[in-house]
């Protein structure tokens, strides 16, 4: 993402793809593999986390709220309030076994560990 200019509240969702994610300690806690869009509604979702890993293998996946982040403009990452031990137990998946990103059940549980207000009571 482009630093030099003033923070744009829109980006191309390219510009997001590959971003890194650390936490407020400044811990890497992996980067931006995917942007879960409501294809209806238009709203993101979730943004999906990399994290662990050697080059893609082993790593494991993680639906972020968009609500979870936020983008600190100077040092071009976004920052997830949860530090990396915390990070390894959360609801995570696999690259061949994608969670039904649709299913309430499962959306509630990822509100839940990251503590933010699920989209459907705004």
């Amino acid at each position: 993402m482009n630093t030099t200019s003033a923070i744009h509240r829109t980006v191309k969702a390219s510009e997001v793809i590959s971003v890194s994610v650390q936490n407020p300690a400044g811990e890497d806690l992996g980067e931006i593999k995917e942007i879960i869009l409501d294809k209806v509604g238009g709203q993101v979702r979730y943004l999906v986390l990399s994290y662990g890993g050697f080059l893609g293998i082993g790593d494991k996946l993680f639906a972020l709220p968009w609500k979870a982040i936020h983008y600190d403009g100077d040092k071009d990452v976004f920052i997830l309030n949860v530090d990396k031990e915390r990070l390894k137990n959360a609801p995570g998946f696999d690259k061949d076994n994608w969670p039904d990103m649709a299913d309430r059940e499962w959306e509630q549980t990822i509100h839940e560990f990251y503590k933010t207000n699920p989209y459907w009571n705004e």
